[in-house]
């Protein structure tokens, strides 16, 4: 009976994952202005002060980390649906970035000073709590993915992830997977760049661990057991 309480409760409460701007744009957002980026221009740079928060009006964007080994890892995407960068900073009240963000297309995002944003915020409960669903959903998935990235590295990450979504997607009726999940976004849950899934994906295709047709991945019947006897071994 609870859980039944619980989840009409989540249903009446149900709202939007994240703050866009078309959560803001009844704010008077039209006296700030609007910012045309080119593709491959940096918005800010890892570590700069969140001065601004940018939301996306049209475009895509990137959201790249450097690591002490030298490599650049992109980890996140974002645009008009999702587009709001410099928010989490201002939540978490911190002065650095923690990303640099690169457009990937051409962009227009308004620009807000953070202080104004902050104060809209805090002074919304809807915004509040579309905040607090935003945070709580980003900390579920990566605790979630804590014990995989401890536990495994390199490609065995990607097999662990591919056994652990055929086993939640299969059925009596469905016995080939398609895994409907792009190769920016399983490097995000991952810690793995694209160009790292791109190859551990390859590497799994020519073991026959998957099935790898037109850039779609079917994980069959006949693969996933290969892939779990594969992460035996670790």
């Amino acid at each position: 009976m609870e859980k039944n309480v619980l989840r009409e409760k989540w249903q009446h409460y149900n709202q939007k994952s994240t703050i866009n701007f078309s959560s803001i744009e009844n704010k008077g957002v039209e006296q700030y202005p609007v910012i045309c980026f080119e593709p491959k221009e940096t918005i800010i740079m890892r570590g700069d002060f969140p001065e601004y928060v940018y939301f996306i009006l049209s475009g895509i964007v990137v959201g790249a980390r450097n690591y002490e080994d030298g490599n650049e890892y992109d980890y996140f995407q974002l645009e008009k649906s999702n587009g709001s960068v410099g928010l989490l900073e201002i939540l978490a009240q911190k002065e650095e970035t923690i990303a640099t963000i690169t457009c990937l297309t051409k962009v227009e995002a308004v620009r807000v000073p953070s202080s104004v944003v902050y104060e809209w915020v805090m002074e919304d409960i809807e915004l509040l709590q579309l905040s607090a669903g935003l945070l709580a959903k980003d900390l579920y998935d990566r605790s979630g993915n804590d014990g995989l990235l401890y536990r495994f590295e390199g490609v065995n990450r990607l097999r662990y992830f591919l056994v652990s979504y055929y086993e939640e997607k299969r059925n009596s009726e469905v016995k080939l997977v398609e895994v409907q999940e792009t190769r920016e976004k399983i490097g995000n849950k991952l810690g793995m760049s694209v160009r790292t899934v791109g190859r551990s994906l390859r590497n799994l295709r020519e073991n026959h661990e998957i099935i790898s047709e037109q850039r779609k991945i079917y994980i069959g019947v006949e693969e996933y057991h290969r892939l779990k006897e594969q992460l035996q071994y670790f």
